[in-house]
């Protein structure tokens, strides 16, 4: 059975709290951004703190203030490199954690019947869907910016109508690895299907989001989030796969077909 769509942030942290095979895909980047970020601190201020310094000292910068700017530069252009670096490492390892939830759901057969793409093809998609949801989400946030500034003086609705307006966006990021790599979408087709279906993305997003803004917790609720779409995705894949076995029933047919073009509406298993 398919539930609301707001219900299902709340369903992801659940699912998540009670499958330790998953907590291992949130734990990896982490630790990689600490392993990244150690390396850079120590490259940082082995090679960049010296030359950063003797530069502003030949440029007549008072030797004591020289090493102070140098060090504060060097602590900051660390921390930027391990926001980036952070930034890169987590899709990767989203995209694994929604494929390890679908197998932890007992959805293995959504992997045998997904539509072929080549792997140049996919790359090139994955390349140009992630330009296209950076230049989203900065024109979501600047957007979000303007609009709600003067509303968060109301503390719930403000909020309410902040993560409302980003709700649609991300809970297109969280289901964009499965438009393009299971049910073969081009970008195009993976926001047009977005915005047909934008009264339930952003019922899912308004929670994801609000999930996402409390402090501290939301460094697990940006994993759980993940779990709750990939949750989504598989109840309507089996609602509408019992939904193609009931019209075939008596057929030996497969109950998978393949998407004939823009106007498909399923997820996965219709046609």
């Amino acid at each position: 059975m398919v539930l609301p769509p707001s219900i299902y942030p709340v369903k992801g942290i659940t699912f998540f709290l009670t499958h330790p095979q998953l907590w291992l895909k949130t734990l990896c980047p982490f630790l990689l951004t600490l392993i990244a970020g150690i390396l850079s601190l120590v490259l940082s201020f082995v090679y960049l703190l010296p030359l950063q310094a003797h530069a502003l000292i030949n440029a007549r910068c008072p030797v004591w203030l020289a090493w102070l700017v140098s060090v504060i530069f060097v602590l900051l252009e660390s921390a930027v490199f391990d926001l980036l670096f952070f930034a890169i490492v987590v899709p990767f390892f989203q995209d694994a954690l929604f494929d390890a939830t679908l197998r932890a759901a007992g959805l293995e057969r959504m992997f045998k019947t997904r539509v072929p793409v080549s792997g140049l093809k996919l790359c090139c998609r994955g390349i140009s869907s992630g330009i296209s949801l950076v230049w989203l989400l900065v024109l979501a946030q600047i957007i979000i910016l303007i609009i709600t500034a003067p509303l968060h003086l109301i503390p719930v609705l403000g909020t309410f109508v902040a993560c409302y307006i980003n709700g649609w966006i991300a809970c297109w990021g969280h289901h964009i690895h499965y438009d393009l790599e299971f049910r073969g979408f081009s970008v195009g087709d993976s926001r047009a299907f977005a915005w047909r279906h934008r009264s339930a993305y952003c019922n899912f997003g308004t929670v994801a989001v609000a999930l996402e803004i409390v402090p501290l917790f939301n460094l697990l609720f940006m994993w759980t989030n993940v779990v709750g779409a990939a949750l989504y995705v598989g109840d309507k894949y089996i609602k509408n796969e019992k939904a193609i076995a009931a019209n075939n029933s008596g057929s030996s047919q497969n109950v998978y077909q393949s998407h004939p073009g823009l106007n498909k509406d399923g997820y996965g298993s219709i046609a």
